[in-house]
Parts: C-alpha cells; sequence; structure tokens
C-alpha cells in the first residue's frame, strides 16, 4: 500500500511538471505576439492598438522582435546616402527653399538628396524610386499621403510598390496629418505597411503635428517651427550616418512643383550646398526645439492655383 501511494504521488508530480513544461513554451510563443508592431519609436511612432491578446499570423506580421530592433536608422544603414521622398512638406526643407534638410542632416553625416515635388500624388514616389536608387541610396524617408485621390486602393497599390522599390534598405515613414476625415484612410495603409515590413520605422506626423503652433493656417503646412519640429522628430529616428565620412546635400532631379497658392511663404534659396560638412556631432536624445535655427520668409508666393490629377493608372 505504501508502495503503490509512492508511486501515485511520483505520478502526480510527473503530471505537474508536464503541465508547467507545456504552459511556459505556450507563454513564450504568446509572448512575442503581445508586443508593439515592429518598426514603431517609443514617443514618435506608437501605433494606435498595438498590443493583442491573440495570436498572430505569422505571415502578415513582422517577425522581427521590436527589442532587438537598433535605436534608429543609422545604426542599420549600409551607408550614408540617404533619399528624402515627399511632396510640397519635404519641398519645403529641400535645398531650393529653406535647405532645412540639408542644413540638420549633413552635419551627421548624410549625404541627402531631398526628392519632392508641391501638390503631388503617391505616383510621384513610384517615379522618383525608380530614377534614383540606380543612383546608389543607402535609406529613405518617406513622406506622401497628404495629397489623396480618396482612392485607397490605388493609394495601396502605389505605397506597396514603392515599399518594395525600396527594400531592404531601412525606411522612415510618415502619417499624414488628418486635416480632413478621409486622411485617416491614408494612415491606416502606412500602419498596415508598419506592421508588415521590417525595414519600416515610423514618424506618427499626424500626432506630432497637433502641437499647437506649428501648422499654417489651412492645417497642413508647417511654419517655421513645425519645420524644425519636423526634422527634430526625423533625426530621432534618423540618428547619425553609418562610417564617419563628411555629409554632402547632393543635387535633386525632381523640382517641378505644382503652382499652388495654399503654402505658407518660405524662403527660396540658390541650389548650391553651403554646410560644414566636417562635422560628426553624436544626435541629441532632447525633443526640444533648437533655439539657433531660423528660417528667412519669402516675399513672394505662386499666384496661380492648379489642382493635380489623380491618379487612376497603376503603371509609372
Amino acid at each position: 500500500m505504501r508502495f503503490s501511494r509512492h508511486n501515485l504521488r511520483r505520478s502526480s508530480v510527473l503530471a505537474v511538471l508536464l503541465i508547467a513544461s507545456v504552459s511556459c513554451g505556450s507563454t513564450g510563443s504568446d509572448g512575442a505576439t503581445t508586443t508593439a508592431v515592429s518598426g514603431t519609436v517609443a514617443g514618435i511612432g506608437n501605433l494606435p492598438d498595438q498590443v493583442s491578446t491573440t495570436a498572430v499570423n505569422s505571415v502578415s506580421e513582422t517577425s522581427t522582435p521590436v527589442e532587438s530592433r537598433p535605436l534608429t536608422v543609422g545604426e542599420l544603414s549600409n551607408g550614408p546616402r540617404l533619399l528624402m521622398i515627399g511632396d510640397s512638406i519635404f519641398a519645403a526643407v529641400s535645398r531650393r527653399y529653406s535647405n532645412m534638410a540639408c542644413d540638420r542632416l549633413v552635419p551627421l553625416g548624410w549625404q541627402v538628396a531631398v526628392e519632392a515635388e508641391r501638390g503631388r500624388f503617391i505616383d510621384l514616389g513610384l517615379r522618383i524610386v525608380k530614377k534614383k536608387l540606380p543612383q546608389g541610396f543607402d535609406a529613405a524617408v518617406l513622406f506622401l499621403g497628404t495629397n489623396y485621390g480618396k482612392k485607397q486602393d490605388v493609394y495601396k497599390e502605389y505605397l506597396d510598390k514603392i515599399l518594395d522599390e525600396l527594400a531592404p534598405r531601412p525606411v522612415i515613414i510618415l502619417t499624414a496629418t488628418e486635416y480632413k476625415p478621409f486622411i485617416q484612410e491614408v494612415n491606416a495603409v502606412i500602419e498596415e505597411e508598419v506592421k508588415t515590413r521590417d525595414n519600416l520605422w515610423l514618424v506618427d506626423w499626424r500626432e506630432i503635428s497637433k502641437t499647437p503652433g506649428m501648422l499654417w493656417k489651412d492645417g497642413i503646412h508647417p511654419v517655421d517651427a513645425g519645420n524644425v519640429l519636423l526634422m527634430d522628430s526625423i533625426i530621432k529616428v534618423l540618428g547619425n550616418a553609418p562610417g564617419g565620412a563628411p555629409g554632402e546635400c547632393l543635387k535633386v532631379e525632381f523640382k517641378d512643383d505644382a503652382p499652388l497658392t495654399n503654402v505658407p511663404p518660405i524662403v527660396t534659396v540658390v541650389d548650391t550646398t553651403v554646410v560644414d560638412a566636417t562635422s560628426t556631432s553624436i544626435v541629441s536624445v532632447s525633443t526640444s526645439t533648437p533655439t539657433n535655427t531660423t528660417v528667412a520668409v519669402a516675399t513672394t508666393v505662386p499666384a496661380t492655383t492648379s489642382a493635380p490629377t489623380v491618379p487612376t493608372t497603376t503603371g509609372s
């Protein structure tokens, strides 16, 4: 009888250990599905409702755990050549206007080309990457969504093609200010891309641009202080360029701005590089607005308005 009770007790212990072992294995598997979406950055690009309590299909969800991601794009990039792709918001920081992108990024070692045109739709991005990527670029920043033709399937198809071309390069992608409810459709597509692509980093300009005093009266375009905040937000994710070589402000090819009047006045800068490329300063983690950055105000604004054609085809 004593032997039987001993065997029964031993069997019970083994059963408990077996259950505990299975439970631990299940917890480890589920734990990977309850973390925030890969590609986001705390305080800059957190997606809404990121935490899931249900299993996630490994095909549709990125496989790179958040905690293993580099802190900045510069830590992941294979080189210092950076392609910035956008519409009027990026055009405002390009070398032919305020030159703020080069002023801020060249001292960090980046060789920067800001290819952006005012009033353009998502199809511009595909034309840019097909033209520029063969020239050799290591990382990109993409901000195309403010000009939206209310065709979510067309926007998604173009964005998919652009991101396919850019992969596997690290890419920072920005959400758009939701100045109209339909821009939520744009941001929904962007959020889904971030969830499914390991090489994307999100800067949630939709939320950042809500900071009081950052946008012009149209609720879309940043004023001078808004452009500073925009660049600060990008720099926090971008970091220093790899390699330690001097940065450079590269000449651009896409400068065919649509004639718009609904843009804040900005200074026109001569298309030359006037930046000190010898600095190797480390990016500060501070998010405060620098006090030594100024942008002059232009005295001229385009006089006519022309509405760009909404892309209706998927070939470019």
